[in-house]
């Protein structure tokens, strides 16, 4: 009984197993028709085709010997499955398909294989052309020929030499020009452009005496020449302030070429403020002036006025701020200060304050204070009329009577005007 159920239990898996090959078969046989044969068939034809059937056959075959079935390979990621499956069957063609839709989805091109790997190059692509790296070379550095003390002393007198001819020019042009400023003779454009051509050749040859003379590579002996001589004062001078007068006592006719020369001289002068640093304090004073002269001759446009106002402001507040000891430069503040009296008064009395004093502040300080002790109308307030009264009879020692009526006028008004103006008083002083 029991041996009759073994062998019909026997004679049920056969058929069943020769269904299950007919079924492989045919599935492979419409997806080869379907999507076309795999790579290594169109390369290796049809005789790899019926070697993958009879291996397929063969595995069927041994698998009715066997009742137990083999263990289901194992697929591991980035690996081929093991060699028991054949290398064309239905499992391994499955796998390939889902591997190409991974890629599908993260390269958005199919690749030409099937055991195409994303993270290599295609073999069958051309390789790409080396990327342009020329833009990243490097550049050499210029070659630098070192310079001698002695080329460098030959250099400053060839300059000093240019420099003194055209500097006596220009001494000669402007004083023959200053003894016929009553004249009615007028200079007409091109000897304008003439003179001020003059001057711009001066201002290059203090620049090329600077660069030569503060070389670092220069001795100290060749560095103290421009201290020695006073270069920068003698280029102040002869260079642009004679000329800048000359223009001045010629205006409005000379208006236009005045312009012209205080931008000439403004910008040579932020060149030496950049690149000759030994002498920083007098090129930032001499920007001060440049642009007080500019406010000066502006009067059509007042925006422009205070522009240049606050130009000039910044350098000799710069400058008094590297020397404030230096009176010279609050005696310049307090000009720009105007119409504000209260700040001047402040600023001239600092500048005969400091250690060094300028004397010419005395001499301001009383175009401020004459309207008042003669009771001029002015355009002051009340109070401020009276506390710069108080400070002129302190000064000049006159009119001492008036003192104590001004003092109690300017106490009674004091209380009013910090109640009305809180704490925009501090702002006045």
């Amino acid at each position: 009984m029991d041996t009759t159920t073994s062998r019909e239990l026997r004679a049920s898996v056969v058929p069943l197993h020769l269904v299950l090959a007919i079924l492989i078969f045919y599935l492979s046989n419409y997806d080869a028709c379907t999507h076309g044969p795999p790579p290594e068939m169109r390369k290796e034809g049809r005789g790899q085709e019926r070697s993958d059937h009879e291996a397929t056959a063969s595995t069927i075959s041994n698998q009715q010997s066997n009742p137990n079935p083999p263990e289901k390979p194992q697929l591991v990621e980035g690996r081929s499955a093991p060699n028991t499956v054949p290398p064309n069957s239905l499992l391994n063609r499955e796998f390939s398909r889902t591997s190409l839709r991974s890629n599908l989805r993260r390269t958005g091109t199919a690749p030409e294989t099937n055991q195409f790997d994303g993270n290599d190059p295609d073999p069958q692509s051309e390789p790409d052309a080396p990327p342009d790296n020329s833009h990243l070379a490097l550049i050499r550095e210029p070659e630098t020929r070192s310079i001698s003390q002695e080329q460098l002393e030959a250099e400053v007198r060839c300059i000093y030499a240019g420099l003194a001819m055209v500097e006596s020019k220009c001494i000669e042009v402007d004083n023959a020009q200053n003894s016929q400023k009553d004249s009615p003779h007028k200079l007409n454009i091109q000897q304008w452009q003439a003179l001020i051509s003059l001057h711009r050749t001066l201002l290059h040859e203090y620049h090329d005496f600077f660069l030569a003379s503060q070389h670092p590579s220069s001795s100290l002996a060749l560095q103290r020449l421009a201290s020695k001589y006073s270069m920068p004062a003698r280029m102040w001078r002869h260079g642009i302030h004679s000329f800048l007068e000359l223009l001045r006592h010629r205006l409005p006719a000379s208006l236009e070429h005045m312009l012209t020369f205080i931008y000439l001289a403004y910008s040579m002068m932020a060149l030496l403020y950049e690149t000759v640093p030994a002498f920083e304090d007098i090129w930032i004073e001499c920007l001060g002036d440049l642009g007080r002269y500019r406010m000066a001759i502006e009067d059509d446009n007042l925006h422009d006025r205070e522009i240049w106002a606050g130009v000039s402001r910044h350098w000799y507040s710069y400058a008094s701020n590297r020397a404030p000891t230096t009176g010279r430069l609050y005696h310049h503040l307090a000009i720009l200060a105007r119409p504000n009296a209260v700040q001047q008064l402040f600023l001239y009395v600092k500048s005969l304050s400091v250690p060094t004093g300028f004397s010419a502040s005395r001499k301001s300080i009383m175009t401020l204070f004459e309207p008042v002790l003669a009771d001029k109308p002015n355009a002051l307030s009340p109070i401020d009329t009276n506390y710069i009264r108080l400070h002129s009879i302190l000064f000049t020692g006159k009119s001492l009577d008036r003192f104590g009526p001004s003092l109690n006028e300017f106490k009674n008004q004091l209380d009013t005007i910090i109640a009305k103006s809180s704490w925009f008083w501090m702002e006045t002083g």
